[in-house]
């Protein structure tokens, strides 16, 4: 099985000029943890829920915008990387959001909660096959 068959194409996104509280509300909006931050239609980083609480840990302001605090030199994958794949391209880099780029847009995004869900179908229905290409 591949991403292309379990990602979300209803993710948040917003413009690196956008503040960290538009960020809040669109994420809330598509009930994710994570935002892609696009600009002229490209990836250029991500801002998660970790990242707006390191904000507020450090006496920031919601008003500041993303692009002062997303994430750079996101890792994404293809809607054809296997599951277990991008699942071990998270658990690696301890990161709960996965984008899902092709021909150079996000598509889509993948989430630890959507790998858990299909973690627990394939064993409740006995295909433990892919989950077992998991190293």
């Amino acid at each position: 099985m591949n991403l292309s068959e379990i990602m979300t194409t209803n993710f948040a996104v917003v413009t690196p000029q956008a503040t960290l509280a538009d960020a809040s509300r669109r994420m809330v909006d598509v009930d994710t943890g994570a935002a892609v931050v696009i600009e002229n239609d490209r990836l250029v980083g991500m801002v998660s829920e970790r990242d707006l609480l390191r904000v507020f840990r450090d006496g920031g302001s919601p008003d500041q915008v993303v692009e002062d605090r997303m994430t750079r030199d996101v890792l994404s994958a293809s809607p054809t990387t296997a599951v277990p794949e991008a699942m071990a391209i998270m658990v690696d880099g301890k990161f709960r959001h996965l984008p899902i780029v092709k021909d150079g847009r996000v598509v889509g995004m993948i989430s630890m909660r959507d790998l858990m869900a299909w973690a627990s179908l394939a064993i409740r229905s006995g295909g433990h096959s892919e989950l077992d290409e998991v190293d």
